[in-house]
């Protein structure tokens, strides 16, 4: 809408009503009390907060003052303001809501304050905290308009990014809980697809195909799962030092299997790249939910931009919302689709917000990506490109040190008939996890609090090892390893969950820990490992 549409709309402030007598002229001081009038106004020329006159008795009420900082705030010279109506400065996205209130003050020639989205010169908006009152004589006869003004956009930004935080954390916290339940019930479902698995014929090929499909299914929930628990920040990262130019590289075959022959990968990464620390495999699936969604969004055909920098930050301009000032380490996806609205850039990263069709996406993926970066101590950034398409950034905070190896892969162990003491409140979950040490080996005593494995340990009872679950009714289960391990230090302790907040994942870090839903061979290695450590019995 053009400033001369914006002129013509009809009602707007500040316009008069019929004033039957014109206001004095501003300079013209003739006595003390217009004398001090001039002094007002040289007063309010200097000041650094912007402040404008109108004159009711004028068609159209016009602005027949402004000082030099209402120049600077607006981008307008005094000749474009003076003689004009302020309504100048709206635009599309102004709140006509806003404006009626200050009409309707206007009319009954009283002060008004409101927050109002106003537009510069450039056609860039900015927050404007507006107070306008009447000025009057000493008989109460009304004289001008007087308006100051004060540019909020940065206060603005910051109430929308606490209340943005604010219902994510809220979300999280929804989400994290549901995904602690839907562990336990996957831990039952792959765990007895473990055992079937093992004790079904070679030659049983239907039973051993739905076997199959059972664990795809329940495999696929678990992804689902970990993206539930990125998204709330409550996953387990497992960390290493490692350069994102070498993950990228290590990556390729997957990601050009996963965009197809349609699509053409560019690659622009920094020689000089910092190191991360980061979790290698939650890495990976961020960059492949960003790689999927820049192929849908070209409907698998056009290019991908992958590129790597170092960035450096400051307080005053983060690239993310709640980034700190720091060293980054900067790894983009861009593609040549449609870009991003502008409606949906601040919902984006919202978890079940999808643009896709009707059951094409579940609304997860960037929010898994979002709560991965936070988690992470770094951050994610959505922009539209000037010459087409998207570009998102992850931003991850620079590590120091040397580049870590990867490690060997886990297998089963059978154990060796040793006694195991196994703490866990779910019927199911426990009668699994009993069936599952029995069939590897071992003898298992299960209790369904922490309260009654402490009776039995300090009844004297004789086990290699306790395996315990952290999230129970009561003491916890890493309150119970704590006292276990003050009590009797030479037993080796093993924790599991499904979920667990950050206070539990800090103090359950002097603890081995596997986490729901955990596979046999995991689980099998896990305690071979502490069996045999400093604490073990063997």
């Amino acid at each position: 809408m053009s400033d001369d549409e914006l002129e013509k709309l009809p009602g707007d402030p500040m316009v008069p009503g019929q004033l039957d007598s014109p206001a004095p002229r501003l300079h013209d001081a003739t006595t003390p009390g217009e004398a001090r009038h001039d002094i007002f106004f040289a007063a309010v020329e200097t000041t650094r907060m912007p402040m404008i006159v109108t004159d009711p008795y004028q068609d159209d009420n016009p602005i027949i003052f402004c000082n030099r900082a209402f120049e600077k705030m607006t981008g307008y010279r005094q000749a474009e303001i003076v003689g004009r109506n302020c309504r100048f400065l709206q635009g599309p996205e102004t709140d006509r809501e806003v404006i009626a209130q200050v009409r309707d003050a206007i009319a009954r020639q009283e002060e008004v304050a409101v927050e109002v989205l106003n537009y510069r010169k450039n056609g860039s908006t900015f927050w404007n905290a507006l107070f306008v009152s009447p000025v009057c004589d000493e008989s109460g006869k009304l004289l001008f308009y007087f308006a100051s003004q004060l540019d909020i956009s940065r206060r603005k930004e910051a109430e929308e990014a606490l209340h943005q935080a604010q219902k994510m954390e809220a979300v999280g916290k929804l989400t994290g809980g549901i995904a602690h339940d839907f562990n336990n019930l996957l831990q039952v479902v792959l765990g007895y697809v473990d055992l079937l698995d093992g004790r079904i014929a070679e030659e049983d090929r239907a039973s051993r195909r739905a076997i199959e499909a059972i664990g795809m299914a329940a495999s696929r929930g678990a992804t689902l799962t970990q993206q539930l628990l990125a998204f709330a920040r409550k996953q387990e990262l497992r960390d290493r030092l490692l350069n994102l130019n070498t993950l990228i590289a290590d990556f390729t075959p997957i990601i050009e299997r996963n965009l197809g022959d349609g699509i053409t990968v560019r690659r622009k990464l920094s020689d000089d790249l910092w190191n991360s620390r980061i979790d290698p495999v939650q890495a990976e699936m961020a960059l492949l939910n960003l790689l999927s969604n820049a192929r849908d969004a070209m409907d698998g055909a056009g290019m991908v931009t992958i590129a790597t920098e170092n960035v450096v930050t400051t307080a005053d301009t983060p690239p993310a919302t709640g980034m700190e000032a720091g060293e980054y380490v900067a790894m983009s996806v861009a593609d040549t689709g449609g870009g991003v609205s502008e409606d949906h850039v601040a919902r984006i990263f919202d978890p079940f917000f999808s643009t896709k069709g009707v059951g094409k996406g579940t609304g997860l993926g960037l929010s898994m990506v979002y709560g991965f970066m936070r988690q992470s101590g770094g951050g994610v950034a959505v922009e539209n490109v000037e010459s087409g398409g998207a570009r998102f950034t992850l931003y991850f905070p620079r590590a120091r040190g040397m580049v870590e190896r990867d490690k060997v892969p886990v297998q089963r162990v059978q154990g060796g008939g040793e006694a195991i003491l196994m703490v866990e409140d779910q019927p199911q979950v426990a009668e699994l996890g009993q069936a599952m040490l029995e069939d590897l080996g071992y003898s298992v005593v299960h209790v369904d609090n922490a309260q009654r494995a402490l009776d039995l340990l300090r009844g004297g009872g004789q086990f290699g090892m306790m395996f315990t679950d952290i999230v129970m009714p009561g003491m916890s289960g890493v309150a119970l390893a704590q006292t276990v391990r003050r009590e009797f230090p030479n037993l080796p302790i093993l924790l599991t969950t499904g979920y667990s907040d950050r206070a539990l994942d800090e103090d359950s870090r002097a603890f081995e820990l596997v986490r729901k839903p955990y596979r046999r061979a995991d689980l099998s290695q896990r305690i071979k490992n502490l069996l045999e450590g400093p604490n073990g019995i063997a």
